[in-house]
Protein backbone atom coordinates (compact mmCIF):
# COMPACT_ATOMS: atom_id res chain seq x y z
CA UNK A 1 0.00 0.00 0.00
CA UNK A 2 1.26 3.48 -0.88
CA UNK A 3 0.54 6.15 1.72
CA UNK A 4 -1.11 9.43 0.72
CA UNK A 5 2.10 11.26 1.59
CA UNK A 6 4.13 8.99 -0.70
CA UNK A 7 1.57 9.50 -3.49
CA UNK A 8 1.99 13.25 -3.08
CA UNK A 9 5.77 12.90 -3.41
CA UNK A 10 5.37 10.88 -6.59
CA UNK A 11 3.21 13.64 -8.08
CA UNK A 12 5.96 16.24 -7.58
CA UNK A 13 7.62 15.99 -10.97
CA UNK A 14 9.96 18.89 -10.25
CA UNK A 15 12.30 19.29 -7.29
CA UNK A 16 10.90 22.23 -5.22
CA UNK A 17 14.38 23.14 -3.97
CA UNK A 18 15.67 23.70 -7.49
CA UNK A 19 12.45 25.49 -8.49
CA UNK A 20 12.83 27.81 -5.51
CA UNK A 21 16.36 28.53 -6.73
CA UNK A 22 14.93 29.43 -10.15
CA UNK A 23 12.51 31.90 -8.55
CA UNK A 24 15.23 33.52 -6.45
CA UNK A 25 17.48 33.81 -9.51
CA UNK A 26 14.74 35.55 -11.47
CA UNK A 27 14.29 38.02 -8.61
CA UNK A 28 18.05 38.60 -8.74
CA UNK A 29 17.85 39.26 -12.48
CA UNK A 30 15.24 41.94 -11.84
CA UNK A 31 17.56 43.45 -9.22
CA UNK A 32 20.37 43.53 -11.79
CA UNK A 33 18.01 45.45 -14.07
CA UNK A 34 17.29 47.86 -11.22
CA UNK A 35 21.05 48.41 -11.10
CA UNK A 36 21.37 48.93 -14.86
CA UNK A 37 18.14 50.67 -15.89
CA UNK A 38 17.26 52.16 -12.52
CA UNK A 39 20.81 53.59 -12.36
CA UNK A 40 21.57 52.06 -8.95
CA UNK A 41 25.10 51.28 -10.18
CA UNK A 42 26.00 54.78 -11.36
CA UNK A 43 24.32 56.61 -8.51
CA UNK A 44 25.75 54.36 -5.77
CA UNK A 45 29.28 54.87 -7.14
CA UNK A 46 28.62 58.61 -7.25
CA UNK A 47 27.21 58.83 -3.70
CA UNK A 48 29.97 56.56 -2.30
CA UNK A 49 30.18 55.67 1.40
CA UNK A 50 27.61 53.29 2.84
CA UNK A 51 25.42 53.39 -0.28
CA UNK A 52 28.32 52.25 -2.47
CA UNK A 53 29.30 49.47 -0.06
CA UNK A 54 25.69 48.29 0.15
CA UNK A 55 25.50 48.26 -3.63
CA UNK A 56 28.67 46.21 -4.07
CA UNK A 57 27.70 43.64 -1.43
CA UNK A 58 24.23 43.04 -2.90
CA UNK A 59 25.30 43.27 -6.54
CA UNK A 60 28.23 40.88 -6.13
CA UNK A 61 25.93 38.39 -4.41
CA UNK A 62 23.70 38.53 -7.51
CA UNK A 63 26.18 37.49 -10.21
CA UNK A 64 24.89 33.90 -10.53
CA UNK A 65 21.39 33.92 -12.07
CA UNK A 66 22.24 33.56 -15.78
CA UNK A 67 24.72 30.73 -15.16
CA UNK A 68 22.47 29.03 -12.60
CA UNK A 69 19.65 28.74 -15.15
CA UNK A 70 22.01 27.01 -17.60
CA UNK A 71 23.51 24.79 -14.87
CA UNK A 72 19.97 23.65 -14.01
CA UNK A 73 19.36 23.01 -17.70
CA UNK A 74 22.47 20.83 -17.94
CA UNK A 75 21.66 19.09 -14.65
CA UNK A 76 18.31 17.84 -15.89
CA UNK A 77 18.60 17.63 -19.69
CA UNK A 78 21.90 15.76 -19.67
CA UNK A 79 20.05 12.68 -18.39
CA UNK A 80 17.48 12.63 -21.20
CA UNK A 81 17.81 9.93 -23.86
CA UNK A 82 15.99 11.66 -26.73
CA UNK A 83 18.08 12.30 -29.83
CA UNK A 84 16.13 15.41 -30.81
CA UNK A 85 13.04 16.59 -28.98
CA UNK A 86 11.03 18.98 -31.19
CA UNK A 87 8.33 19.37 -28.54
CA UNK A 88 10.83 20.64 -25.98
CA UNK A 89 12.20 23.18 -28.46
CA UNK A 90 8.71 24.35 -29.42
CA UNK A 91 7.73 24.62 -25.75
CA UNK A 92 10.58 27.09 -25.34
CA UNK A 93 10.20 28.91 -28.66
CA UNK A 94 6.42 29.41 -28.86
CA UNK A 95 6.17 31.66 -25.76
CA UNK A 96 9.18 33.57 -27.09
CA UNK A 97 7.44 34.04 -30.45
CA UNK A 98 4.14 34.93 -28.74
CA UNK A 99 5.64 37.74 -26.67
CA UNK A 100 7.79 39.00 -29.53
CA UNK A 101 4.65 39.52 -31.64
CA UNK A 102 2.06 40.46 -29.04
CA UNK A 103 4.00 43.00 -26.98
CA UNK A 104 4.68 45.40 -29.91
CA UNK A 105 1.14 44.91 -31.26
CA UNK A 106 -0.58 45.62 -27.93
CA UNK A 107 1.87 48.42 -27.11
CA UNK A 108 1.14 50.23 -30.38
CA UNK A 109 -2.64 49.73 -30.04
CA UNK A 110 -2.93 50.78 -26.39
CA UNK A 111 -0.51 53.70 -26.57
CA UNK A 112 -1.35 54.81 -30.09
CA UNK A 113 2.28 54.58 -31.14
CA UNK A 114 3.38 53.64 -34.65
CA UNK A 115 6.36 51.30 -34.75
CA UNK A 116 8.62 50.99 -37.78
CA UNK A 117 8.32 48.18 -40.34
CA UNK A 118 11.79 47.00 -39.34
CA UNK A 119 10.57 46.63 -35.76
CA UNK A 120 7.72 44.35 -36.84
CA UNK A 121 10.02 42.31 -39.07
CA UNK A 122 12.35 41.82 -36.09
CA UNK A 123 9.32 40.81 -34.00
CA UNK A 124 8.70 37.94 -36.43
CA UNK A 125 12.29 36.76 -35.95
CA UNK A 126 12.91 36.84 -32.17
CA UNK A 127 15.48 34.04 -32.30
CA UNK A 128 17.62 35.73 -34.98
CA UNK A 129 16.99 39.38 -34.07
CA UNK A 130 18.19 38.86 -30.48
CA UNK A 131 15.11 40.35 -28.83
CA UNK A 132 16.29 38.51 -25.72
CA UNK A 133 19.95 37.43 -25.82
CA UNK A 134 19.37 34.90 -23.04
CA UNK A 135 16.48 33.19 -24.81
CA UNK A 136 18.43 32.91 -28.08
CA UNK A 137 21.39 31.32 -26.31
CA UNK A 138 19.13 29.13 -24.16
CA UNK A 139 17.38 27.85 -27.28
CA UNK A 140 20.69 27.24 -29.05
CA UNK A 141 21.94 25.10 -26.16
CA UNK A 142 18.59 23.30 -26.14
CA UNK A 143 19.03 22.47 -29.83
CA UNK A 144 22.62 21.31 -29.24
CA UNK A 145 21.83 19.39 -26.03
CA UNK A 146 21.18 15.93 -27.62
CA UNK A 147 24.65 16.04 -29.19
CA UNK A 148 26.28 17.36 -26.04
CA UNK A 149 24.59 14.53 -24.13
CA UNK A 150 26.05 11.92 -26.48
CA UNK A 151 29.51 13.28 -25.70
CA UNK A 152 28.76 13.46 -21.96
CA UNK A 153 27.65 9.82 -21.83
CA UNK A 154 31.02 8.79 -23.26
CA UNK A 155 33.02 10.50 -20.50
CA UNK A 156 34.11 8.84 -17.28
CA UNK A 157 34.58 10.92 -14.13
CA UNK A 158 38.28 11.56 -14.68
CA UNK A 159 37.94 12.80 -18.26
CA UNK A 160 34.78 14.78 -17.53
CA UNK A 161 36.51 16.55 -14.63
CA UNK A 162 39.47 17.26 -16.92
CA UNK A 163 37.11 18.80 -19.49
CA UNK A 164 35.52 21.03 -16.83
CA UNK A 165 39.02 22.02 -15.70
CA UNK A 166 40.03 22.99 -19.24
CA UNK A 167 36.88 25.10 -19.63
CA UNK A 168 37.57 26.76 -16.28
CA UNK A 169 41.16 27.60 -17.25
CA UNK A 170 40.17 28.94 -20.68
CA UNK A 171 37.05 30.94 -19.77
CA UNK A 172 37.55 31.79 -16.11
CA UNK A 173 41.35 32.15 -15.80
CA UNK A 174 42.88 33.00 -19.17
CA UNK A 175 40.27 35.60 -20.08
CA UNK A 176 40.26 37.53 -16.74
CA UNK A 177 44.06 37.55 -16.58
CA UNK A 178 44.19 39.10 -20.04
CA UNK A 179 42.32 42.11 -18.65
CA UNK A 180 44.45 42.72 -15.55
CA UNK A 181 47.76 44.40 -14.96
CA UNK A 182 50.55 43.26 -15.29
CA UNK A 183 49.21 40.52 -17.64
CA UNK A 184 47.29 42.83 -19.98
CA UNK A 185 49.21 43.10 -23.23
CA UNK A 186 51.17 39.91 -22.48
CA UNK A 187 48.25 37.47 -22.37
CA UNK A 188 45.77 38.08 -25.19
CA UNK A 189 42.36 36.74 -26.25
CA UNK A 190 41.74 38.85 -29.36
CA UNK A 191 40.45 36.70 -32.25
CA UNK A 192 40.57 33.69 -29.92
CA UNK A 193 38.07 34.19 -27.14
CA UNK A 194 35.30 36.72 -26.76
CA UNK A 195 32.59 35.81 -24.29
CA UNK A 196 30.92 39.21 -23.83
CA UNK A 197 31.43 39.09 -20.09
CA UNK A 198 30.21 35.52 -19.81
CA UNK A 199 27.23 36.00 -22.13
CA UNK A 200 28.25 33.86 -25.08
CA UNK A 201 27.45 30.44 -26.48
CA UNK A 202 30.86 29.29 -25.20
CA UNK A 203 29.86 30.11 -21.63
CA UNK A 204 26.41 28.57 -21.89
CA UNK A 205 27.89 25.27 -23.12
CA UNK A 206 30.51 25.52 -20.35
CA UNK A 207 27.74 25.85 -17.72
CA UNK A 208 25.64 23.11 -19.34
CA UNK A 209 28.62 20.76 -18.98
CA UNK A 210 29.12 21.85 -15.35
CA UNK A 211 25.46 21.10 -14.59
CA UNK A 212 25.75 17.72 -16.30
CA UNK A 213 28.88 16.91 -14.29
CA UNK A 214 27.13 17.75 -11.01
CA UNK A 215 24.23 15.50 -11.97
CA UNK A 216 26.46 12.51 -12.72
CA UNK A 217 29.40 12.89 -10.35
CA UNK A 218 28.60 15.78 -8.00
CA UNK A 219 31.66 17.82 -7.09
CA UNK A 220 33.59 16.72 -4.03
CA UNK A 221 32.31 13.39 -2.80
CA UNK A 222 32.76 10.11 -4.65
CA UNK A 223 30.53 8.47 -2.04
CA UNK A 224 27.50 10.23 -3.51
CA UNK A 225 28.09 8.44 -6.79
CA UNK A 226 28.75 5.01 -5.32
CA UNK A 227 25.87 5.29 -2.86
CA UNK A 228 28.15 4.68 0.14
CA UNK A 229 27.57 6.55 3.35
CA UNK A 230 29.77 9.59 3.86
CA UNK A 231 31.78 9.91 7.03
CA UNK A 232 34.41 12.26 8.42
CA UNK A 233 35.63 14.92 6.01
CA UNK A 234 33.57 13.52 3.14
CA UNK A 235 30.43 13.96 5.24
CA UNK A 236 30.98 17.71 5.36
CA UNK A 237 30.19 17.98 1.65
CA UNK A 238 26.68 16.64 2.29
CA UNK A 239 25.80 19.56 4.58
CA UNK A 240 23.97 22.25 2.60
CA UNK A 241 25.03 25.21 4.73
CA UNK A 242 28.71 24.53 3.94
CA UNK A 243 27.88 25.52 0.37
CA UNK A 244 25.90 28.58 1.45
CA UNK A 245 28.85 29.71 3.57
CA UNK A 246 31.16 29.19 0.58
CA UNK A 247 28.86 31.25 -1.62
CA UNK A 248 28.79 34.16 0.86
CA UNK A 249 32.54 34.10 1.53
CA UNK A 250 33.37 34.17 -2.19
CA UNK A 251 30.98 37.09 -2.70
CA UNK A 252 32.68 39.02 0.11
CA UNK A 253 36.10 38.26 -1.42
CA UNK A 254 34.88 39.90 -4.62
CA UNK A 255 33.79 42.95 -2.58
CA UNK A 256 37.23 43.06 -0.95
CA UNK A 257 38.94 42.92 -4.37
CA UNK A 258 36.86 45.84 -5.66
CA UNK A 259 37.94 48.04 -2.73
CA UNK A 260 41.54 46.76 -2.57
CA UNK A 261 42.33 47.19 -6.27
CA UNK A 262 39.93 49.86 -7.60
CA UNK A 263 42.22 51.10 -10.39
CA UNK A 264 43.67 47.83 -11.73
CA UNK A 265 40.75 46.72 -13.93
CA UNK A 266 39.47 44.39 -11.21
CA UNK A 267 35.96 45.90 -11.30
CA UNK A 268 35.41 44.85 -14.90
CA UNK A 269 36.68 41.34 -14.14
CA UNK A 270 34.56 40.72 -11.03
CA UNK A 271 31.49 41.95 -12.88
CA UNK A 272 31.81 39.18 -15.47
CA UNK A 273 29.69 36.05 -15.14
CA UNK A 274 32.72 33.87 -15.92
CA UNK A 275 34.85 35.42 -13.17
CA UNK A 276 36.41 32.33 -11.48
CA UNK A 277 35.02 33.26 -8.07
CA UNK A 278 31.53 33.69 -9.53
CA UNK A 279 31.68 30.29 -11.26
CA UNK A 280 32.58 28.66 -7.92
CA UNK A 281 29.82 30.72 -6.27
CA UNK A 282 27.34 29.32 -8.81
CA UNK A 283 28.49 25.80 -7.99
CA UNK A 284 28.12 26.40 -4.25
CA UNK A 285 24.70 28.02 -4.55
CA UNK A 286 23.37 25.26 -6.77
CA UNK A 287 24.73 22.58 -4.42
CA UNK A 288 23.12 24.34 -1.44
CA UNK A 289 19.67 24.11 -2.99
CA UNK A 290 20.30 20.62 -4.36
CA UNK A 291 21.18 19.42 -0.85
CA UNK A 292 18.35 21.41 0.75
CA UNK A 293 15.85 18.82 -0.60
CA UNK A 294 12.33 20.13 0.08
CA UNK A 295 10.46 17.18 -1.42
CA UNK A 296 9.09 16.21 2.00
CA UNK A 297 7.18 19.52 2.11
CA UNK A 298 4.70 18.49 -0.55
CA UNK A 299 2.14 21.30 -0.32
CA UNK A 300 4.80 24.00 -0.17
CA UNK A 301 6.60 22.24 -3.00
CA UNK A 302 3.52 22.35 -5.21
CA UNK A 303 3.16 26.10 -4.66
CA UNK A 304 6.85 26.69 -5.44
CA UNK A 305 6.66 24.55 -8.58
CA UNK A 306 3.52 26.36 -9.73
CA UNK A 307 5.11 29.78 -9.30
CA UNK A 308 8.35 28.69 -10.96
CA UNK A 309 6.50 27.70 -14.14
CA UNK A 310 6.12 31.40 -15.01
CA UNK A 311 9.79 32.33 -14.65
CA UNK A 312 10.78 32.60 -18.31
CA UNK A 313 7.59 34.56 -18.98
CA UNK A 314 8.58 37.03 -16.27
CA UNK A 315 11.96 37.45 -17.94
CA UNK A 316 10.61 37.89 -21.47
CA UNK A 317 7.92 40.39 -20.48
CA UNK A 318 9.90 42.73 -18.27
CA UNK A 319 13.05 42.55 -20.43
CA UNK A 320 11.35 43.24 -23.75
CA UNK A 321 12.77 46.58 -25.00
CA UNK A 322 9.36 48.29 -25.10
CA UNK A 323 8.30 47.08 -21.64
CA UNK A 324 11.76 47.74 -20.25
CA UNK A 325 11.50 51.40 -21.27
CA UNK A 326 7.98 51.61 -19.86
CA UNK A 327 8.97 50.10 -16.50
CA UNK A 328 12.13 52.08 -15.81
CA UNK A 329 11.42 55.42 -17.50
CA UNK A 330 7.70 55.84 -16.83
CA UNK A 331 6.39 53.58 -14.05
CA UNK A 332 9.36 53.36 -11.66
CA UNK A 333 11.37 56.54 -11.98
CA UNK A 334 14.07 55.65 -9.50
CA UNK A 335 17.11 56.88 -11.43
CA UNK A 336 17.74 59.86 -9.15
CA UNK A 337 20.21 60.36 -6.26
CA UNK A 338 17.25 61.43 -4.07
CA UNK A 339 15.70 57.95 -4.32
CA UNK A 340 18.89 56.17 -3.23
CA UNK A 341 19.44 58.66 -0.42
CA UNK A 342 16.20 57.65 1.32
CA UNK A 343 16.55 55.51 4.44
CA UNK A 344 14.18 52.85 3.19
CA UNK A 345 15.34 52.69 -0.43
CA UNK A 346 16.34 49.01 -0.19
CA UNK A 347 12.84 48.09 0.98
CA UNK A 348 11.37 50.12 -1.89
CA UNK A 349 13.66 48.29 -4.35
CA UNK A 350 12.47 44.95 -2.93
CA UNK A 351 8.82 46.02 -3.33
CA UNK A 352 9.52 47.07 -6.94
CA UNK A 353 11.21 43.73 -7.70
CA UNK A 354 8.33 41.70 -6.23
CA UNK A 355 5.75 43.89 -8.01
CA UNK A 356 7.45 43.42 -11.40
CA UNK A 357 7.70 39.68 -10.81
CA UNK A 358 4.07 39.34 -9.69
CA UNK A 359 2.55 41.42 -12.52
CA UNK A 360 4.63 39.71 -15.22
CA UNK A 361 3.90 36.30 -13.70
CA UNK A 362 0.14 37.02 -13.80
CA UNK A 363 0.38 38.04 -17.46
CA UNK A 364 2.29 34.87 -18.27
CA UNK A 365 -0.30 32.83 -16.35
CA UNK A 366 -2.96 34.20 -18.74
CA UNK A 367 -0.74 33.30 -21.70
CA UNK A 368 -0.28 29.74 -20.39
CA UNK A 369 -4.04 29.43 -19.86
CA UNK A 370 -4.68 30.54 -23.45
CA UNK A 371 -2.11 28.05 -24.75
CA UNK A 372 -3.71 25.26 -22.69
CA UNK A 373 -7.20 26.06 -24.00
CA UNK A 374 -5.95 26.00 -27.60
CA UNK A 375 -4.08 22.76 -27.01
CA UNK A 376 -7.14 21.11 -25.41
CA UNK A 377 -9.35 22.33 -28.27
CA UNK A 378 -7.13 20.94 -31.04
CA UNK A 379 -6.50 17.71 -29.10
CA UNK A 380 -10.25 17.15 -28.76
CA UNK A 381 -10.78 17.94 -32.44
CA UNK A 382 -8.13 15.45 -33.57
CA UNK A 383 -9.80 12.55 -31.72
Amino acid sequence: MISDNTKDKIKLKRNPSIELLRILMMLQIIFLHVSDYGDFTDIALEIKGRTELTYWVIWLMCRCPVYIFVIIMGYFLSETKNDFNYKRILKCYLPMYFYSLMIPLLYSLIRGVSLTKDYYIKAFLPFLSRTWYFMTLYLLVLILSPYLNRMIRGLDRKHFLLLIGICFLVFSVWQPLSMLEPFEGIIGIKKILSTQGGKSLYDFIYMYLLGAYMRRFHIFSSHEVSGEEDSGLNGIWNRPFIYLAGFLILGLINVFLVYKYPDDGIISVVSYNDNPLVVIQCTCLFRFFEKLDMRNYVRVGRVINYISAGNLGVYMIHEHPLIRDLIWNEIFRINTPEFYSKKGYLLLILIIIITIYAVCWAIDWIRRLIFKLFNDFFSAKSK
